[in-house]
C-alpha cells in the first residue's frame, strides 16, 4: 500500500468523501501523536508503588476450576462489583462461565463468590469436549437508568480455521444479560436479541429480552466509551495501516479539544501463516486510533512507541484529569516474561505519557496446566472510587486479585525516579497537592 492509498484509507473513516487527498494530507500532519517518554528521564528506573493493598478474590482449585480470566470492575450506588470468567481447566472452552463478588464497604470485605452466568454446556476440559460447545466471555457491566446489568458474549469455537490464520475461529451465538442488584441478588437471564437461540440439550432455555431494554443496552455498548473489549471473530475490529490485526480495544479517553483516543492490542501481521510468524511480526507496541467527531468515525489504527507485551490494555482518567494506562509494559513475549510486570503510565495531556509505576511484578509459580495458560498479571480493568484506583487482573490465568491504589500516591509521581516535576504551563502540578 503506497502513501496515497494509506492517506485515503486513513481518512475515509473521519472525513467527508469530498475532502481531497491534499486536504487529507494536511490534516494528517496535524494528527495527534501518542508517545511513551518515561525512558527519556535522565535517571530513569522503575518506580514501585508502595501503598498498594491486594485482595484475593478467587483462588483456583480443581474443584472450582483452574482457569480464571477476563476481569471487570464497576462501582454502582455505593457498591463495588467484580466479575470474571472461569472454566474447569482451559480458556475459551465448553462451559466457560462468569463469577462475581461485591463489596459494600469500599473493598474492606467481599461477598462470597457467586455464579453470575451459569454455563451453557458441560464445563469440562478441552480434552473431554467431544464437539465444540458454547462458552461465555464477559463484557463487563452496563448502567441503564440507575440499574446495573452484567453482559456476557456466548460463542462456539469452530473446529477448523476458516478465516485468516491469526483470527480466532468461532461463531457468535449471542449476548446474555441480567440485572445485578445492590443487595447481591440477580435478575432473570435474557438474550439481547429478538429471538432466543436454541439451548444445548439438558440446559435451560433463556428468553429474549424486552425489546425496549435490549435496545437500551445495545445503545450503551455503541457509545465511544463503552465499546466491548473482548469480542473475537473475523475482522471484529479494523486492521492497522501497516496491515496488522487489531483486537481488544482499550477504554478510550478524551483530549482537551474533545478528540477521542483509543488503544488496540496488536494481533500481528495479517499475512502470517504460523504462530512463530505472528510472534515475530509483533513490534510489542500498542496501536492507536482517534475520533474527531464524538466517536462516530475513527482513524485507521497506527503504531505507537508505547510498549506492550501484547495483552488487554486498560485506560481511564483520574479525578484531576490525568489519563492513565495500565498494561504489561515489558515489550517481550509472554514466554519471555512479558506479562510478569503490570504497570500504570500517566499523562497530563492524554498524549505524552511521561511517568510510570509498577503495580505488580514477578508472579507466583503457575500451579496448573491448561490451554493458553501463561504466567503473569494479566488483563487489567479498573475503576476510580473516591480516593482510590481499584484494579482487577488475573494471576497466571488461575487466580483473581484486586488492588487498591491511593490516588495520592499516583499524584505524587514525578517524571523520574527522584519524583522531580517540571510541568508545562497550565498543567496540573502534583507538588501543589497539600
Amino acid at each position: 500500500m503506497n502513501v496515497i492509498d494509506k492517506l485515503s484509507l486513513a481518512f475515509s473513516l473521519i472525513l467527508p468523501v469530498t475532502v481531497s487527498i491534499t486536504e487529507a494530507a494536511a490534516q494528517l500532519a496535524r494528527m495527534p501523536v501518542v508517545e511513551w517518554t518515561v525512558r527519556d528521564a535522565p535517571d530513569f528506573r522503575y518506580h514501585f508503588l508502595e501503598n498498594v493493598r491486594t485482595t484475593e478474590l478467587w483462588y483456583a482449585t480443581p474443584e472450582t476450576g483452574t482457569f480464571s480470566h477476563h476481569g471487570f470492575l464497576t462501582y454502582h450506588q455505593g457498591i463495588l462489583f467484580a466479575c470474571w470468567d472461569s472454566q474447569a481447566r482451559d480458556e475459551n472452552t465448553s462451559g466457560q462461565r462468569s463469577i462475581f463478588r461485591y463489596s459494600n464497604d469500599d473493598g474492606e470485605t467481599w461477598s462470597d463468590p457467586k455464579v453470575l452466568f451459569p454455563p451453557l454446556a458441560d464445563n469440562v476440559p478441552a480434552s473431554e469436549t467431544e464437539q465444540p460447545n458454547p462458552f461465555q466471555t464477559s463484557q463487563g457491566f452496563a448502567r441503564i437508568e440507575d440499574r446495573l446489568y452484567a453482559v456476557t458474549c456466548a460463542d462456539r469455537e469452530l473446529e477448523e480455521k476458516v478465516y485468516r490464520f491469526n483470527e480466532v475461529s468461532r461463531v457468535r451465538i449471542g449476548f446474555l444479560a441480567r440485572e445485578v442488584r445492590t443487595d447481591g441478588t440477580l435478575g432473570e437471564i435474557f438474550w439481547l436479541s429478538d429471538t432466543a437461540p436454541e439451548p444445548e440439550p439438558g440446559y435451560p432455555a433463556r428468553p429474549a429480552g424486552d425489546p425496549s431494554l435490549v435496545d437500551k443496552i445495545s445503545a450503551y455498548f455503541k457509545e465511544p466509551a463503552n465499546l466491548p473489549q473482548l469480542l473475537f471473530g473475523p475482522r471484529q475490529y479494523p486492521d492497522s495501516d501497516d496491515e496488522h490485526r487489531m483486537n481488544e480495544p482499550s477504554p478510550p479517553w478524551q483530549l482537551a479539544d474533545g478528540t477521542w483516543v483509543r488503544f488496540y492490542r496488536d494481533g500481528g501481521s495479517i499475512h502470517t501463516q504460523s504462530r512463530a510468524e505472528v510472534d515475530a511480526s509483533r513490534p510489542r507496541r500498542n496501536y492507536v486510533s482517534f475520533s474527531f467527531d464524538g466517536g462516530n468515525k475513527w482513524t485507521i489504527p497506527t503504531r505507537t512507541n508505547f510498549p506492550d507485551s501484547v495483552a488487554r490494555t486498560n485506560a481511564g482518567k483520574l479525578p484531576d484529569g490525568q489519563v492513565y494506562v495500565i498494561n504489561n509494559i515489558l515489550p517481550m513475549t509472554p514466554r519471555q516474561g512479558g506479562r510478569s510486570m503490570l504497570a500504570i503510565s500517566l499523562s497530563r495531556d492524554g498524549l505524552n505519557f511521561d511517568r510510570m509505576a509498577v503495580i505488580k511484578f514477578i508472579p507466583p509459580p503457575r500451579r496448573y496446566e491448561g490451554k493458553f495458560k501463561g504466567a503473569g498479571y494479566q488483563y487489567p480493568h479498573s475503576v476510580v472510587v473516591r480516593d482510590n484506583l481499584w484494579v482487577i487482573y488475573s494471576v497466571n490465568k488461575e487466580d483473581m486479585e484486586v488492588v487498591r491504589i491511593p490516588l495520592s500516591e499516583l499524584y505524587s509521581l514525578g517524571r523520574s525516579s527522584l519524583k522531580s516535576v517540571d510541568p508545562k504551563p497550565g498543567y496540573f502540578n502534583p507538588a501543589s497537592i497539600p
